[in-house]
């Protein structure tokens, strides 16, 4: 069953086309890692997929229902599909149980014991059962990255999209959250990951799709993209980066 489904998209941003005609299927509980060179279009596809970015031109399609139809609001749009992002956009005055719980009360309208209770299982689903309390001052980089998953989880979306998740994070602390996210894959998320993480790539997604100068060149299993690559520039780019 195809969850995501974008057909020709494109998007410019002056005289630079960054997205050339994509198309892209996710099916439901599959992981897609998006692999490519810096400026390649990635985190851009992903800002087009949740509408923080309007596409000029193609559809993107989520459960058969048209998200960048005029007539859909991209508040529903980003409950639908969640994002996290390399920064942590975390309110720095609020504890870790209390930045999850703010979209349940203030989207969702949950009461705040309900939101509560919602917001306690997903930090703990990510492993901070113990941080609930603390401030994103007295959290490492991992951990706040993990709290902005349990944001993203607690709003029970059908899609998640992380961008470079790890690219802001000390090397000690990447471990952390990709352990998180291989759990949400393990128990069927569906989700697209933009990642500079080839061994996450390679370990828990289902399909890997290159991009370059804003097209995806090539895409099919972790094994025929990193093994057996069909396309020249692919070649060239696992080439460098798996020596």
């Amino acid at each position: 069953m195809t969850v995501l489904r974008v057909r020709a998209l494109n998007k410019s941003f002056g005289d630079l086309h960054v997205l050339h005609d994509v198309d892209l299927d996710v099916e439901k509980g599959e992981v897609l890692c998006i692999i490519g060179p810096s400026g390649s279009g990635k985190s851009t596809l992903l800002r087009c997929t949740n509408l923080l970015i309007p596409p000029d031109s193609g559809e993107v399609f989520l459960d058969g229902v048209r998200v960048n139809d005029p007539a859909v609001r991209p508040e529903w749009v980003r409950q639908q599909i969640g994002t996290v992002f390399q920064s942590f956009n975390l309110f720095t005055h609020l504890t870790a149980v209390r930045n999850v719980m703010l979209g349940l009360v203030h989207v969702k309208k949950m009461d705040r014991k309900s939101a509560r209770v919602k917001a306690v299982l997903e930090l703990e689903r990510v492993g901070l059962k113990d941080k609930l309390d603390a401030y994103p001052a007295q959290l490492s980089g991992g951990q706040q990255q993990r709290v902005a998953i349990a944001r993203a989880l607690a709003m029970d979306p059908k899609v998640m999209l992380f961008d470079e998740p790890t690219s802001a994070l000390d090397p000690e602390f990447i471990h952390e959250v990709l352990d998180a996210m291989g759990q949400l894959a393990r128990d069927g998320m569906t989700m697209v990951v933009v990642s500079h993480e080839m061994g996450f790539a390679r370990e828990a997604a289902h399909a890997i799709a290159f991009m370059d100068h804003g097209r995806i060149l090539e895409q099919g299993t972790p094994e025929e993209i990193f093994d057996r690559p069909g396309h020249e520039r692919t070649k060239a780019f696992v080439g460098k980066i798996l020596r």
